[in-house]
């Protein structure tokens, strides 16, 4: 009898690790925005160059408990050619994904009409985005950050890096002079991001519990054995 409760005990614990699958992960990827297109140059509107630093980096991470993902967008401090003393700022950060809903944790705020589009926005050769995360005026200026969710079925940061393979995510910078800052495209200049990273990934608060009881369950059967 005995050695069946410890049999029993053996295979519930085994089966409380192994419910505990790769969805109940949460994914993390980061996204560094090194390339852009240099619309500016009249002879060739496809010319493109890849700067040695990184003008902002993008994390997107999964929602504990899914439905939704969390975008942290810094701004780093760079040395890209500005218009002013103000330096450069985020205009709107591109993206192609599922619908949702878009929210505002901290940071940078949002400008009126962020979000998403039905009806596809055709940026650099064609790149068409569904969501356009446009920042109010200056407040995304070098150094400064954002941390916004968007929530909605379908999306997961494993989806939108997938989908960023094929369409790459898009920041606009604006208040760019120099070469690039022609005022007839607004003094902005679209930077597309890198190969999206994964970051280790992160059992859920609700994963952790499980590989508890199933780790205490197991501790107990192998106790019972050696009494």
């Amino acid at each position: 009898m005995n050695q069946l409760c410890r049999q029993t005990m053996v295979a519930a614990a085994l089966a409380v690790l192994g419910s505990v699958s790769s969805s109940a992960w949460a994914d993390s990827y980061t996204i560094d925005f090194k390339t852009f297109f240099n619309t500016a140059t009249a002879d060739n509107p496809f010319d493109t160059k890849t700067l040695n630093y990184s003008v902002a980096k993008l994390t997107i991470s999964d929602l504990a408990g899914g439905n939704g993902v969390q975008l942290a967008l810094q701004h780093n401090s760079h040395t890209f050619a500005a218009l002013s003393s103000a330096g450069n700022f985020v205009d709107v950060l591109w993206l192609k994904g599922p619908s949702g809903t878009l929210g505002n944790l901290s940071g940078a705020s949002l400008a009126a009409g962020a979000g998403y589009s039905a009806t596809p926005i055709v940026k650099d050769i064609g790149y068409a985005y569904t969501w356009n995360l446009d920042f109010a005026g200056s407040s995304l200026a070098e150094g400064q950050s954002a941390v916004l969710t968007l929530t909605g079925a379908g999306l997961s940061a494993a989806t939108l890096t997938t989908i960023a393979q094929q369409t790459p995510i898009m920041l606009s910078l604006g208040n760019v002079g120099g070469t690039y800052g022609l005022a007839a495209l607004g003094n902005t200049v679209n930077f597309v991001g890198g190969a999206p990273v994964l970051v280790t990934a992160v059992p859920e608060p609700a994963s952790y519990a499980l590989m508890g009881l199933g780790l205490v369950g197991l501790v107990w059967a192998r106790r019972r054995q050696a009494a």
